[in-house]
């Protein structure tokens, strides 16, 4: 069974030396990658000198390095991890063995704190609300959709379609993850702070609402009937509101007053219609896509296993 420890990295000379060598002491047998994200320190020289192979990853955002290493990469498990020195290795082996058992198809390390400064209270309200969010729109109960700790069997690696370019990549990796419903499984991890001099690239606001546009994108793309019949009803309750109070005006006065109003009313529910339409024609569209897909990825199956018996 091949094993290999990604490791995407911009600027992190100060950790990943440390982290190399923790991650070889903990999977011997692993090979270790690091993904040079355009770094202009020397992340790029230390990860060579301790033993790791270093793929260029030109395309800058962590999206775009995980996507390289992953296409440049053969395994049968991908071990995910940040190159900050923030997740530990000691329980490395328990997140891997739920995919090698055929158990899991991704385990996510879900993160608890060692010290109370490893989380800053805006990265806590964002992750939960991020979380909880996800959550209430697939119907799930996952506790840590942005931890960069992941262990992926080569199926998912490879019949994963990721576009993320940069921090999203992870809520990205669990939407896509539940919507084909492979089984995802999380277990708690030990999550550290970053040592001194090394600073997170993490932009809370900036990149927090590049996470949340990325799951209201991608619910859009898998769950259109919801999507735009919830944004139908929108302008459904707008029209209706403003066409009670004109309704009501008329009752009292017998008289129609507000005739803008009354267009208003008129244009919030005919793109109300339009707009449930919509959802109707791209959600039967959805489901035949899938379809297809399914039925490709059946196709390319039976010419392998054909290949191989051949």
């Amino acid at each position: 069974m091949q094993l290999a420890v990604i490791i995407p990295a911009y600027n992190e000379e100060k950790t990943i030396t440390a982290v190399i060598k923790e991650y070889r002491a903990a999977l011997p047998e692993a090979k270790i990658y690091v993904g040079d994200n355009n770094c202009v320190d020397r992340t790029a020289e230390f990860a060579r000198a301790a033993g790791a192979e270093v793929i260029k990853c030109p395309q800058q955002g962590k999206g775009n390095a995980v996507r390289k290493l992953f296409e440049s990469i053969e395994a049968d498990i991908y071990v995910m991890i940040d190159a900050d020195l923030t997740y530990s290795a000691d329980n490395v082996r328990e997140l891997i063995q739920p995919v090698a058992d055929g158990n899991a198809d991704m385990v996510v390390g879900a993160r608890k704190q060692v010290s109370n400064n490893a989380f800053s209270i805006s990265h806590k309200i964002g992750n939960w609300i991020l979380t909880t969010f996800l959550n209430r729109m697939f119907k799930v109960r996952l506790k840590d959709i942005l931890s960069g700790y992941r262990v992926m069997s080569r199926e998912v690696v490879e019949n994963l379609l990721l576009i993320a370019e940069g921090f999203e990549i992870e809520a990205e990796l669990t939407i896509r993850i539940l919507r084909e419903r492979y089984h995802i499984i999380e277990i708690p991890i030990n999550y550290r702070n970053r040592p001194d001099g090394s600073k997170s690239k993490l932009s809370t606001w900036g990149d927090g609402f590049l996470i949340l546009y990325t799951i209201l994108t991608l619910f859009r793309d898998y769950n259109p009937m919801i999507f735009f019949f919830l944004l139908s009803m929108v302008f459904a309750s707008a029209g209706l509101i403003s066409g009670l109070y004109i309704f009501i005006i008329y009752l009292q006065t017998g008289m129609m007053y507000h005739i803008g109003l009354a267009i208003f009313t008129t244009l919030n529910i005919l793109l109300s219609a339009i707009i449930f339409v919509m959802g109707l024609l791209l959600d039967s569209f959805n489901n035949s896509w899938r379809l297809l897909q399914v039925n490709l990825r059946r196709n390319q199956l039976l010419l392998k296993k054909l290949n191989q018996e051949n």
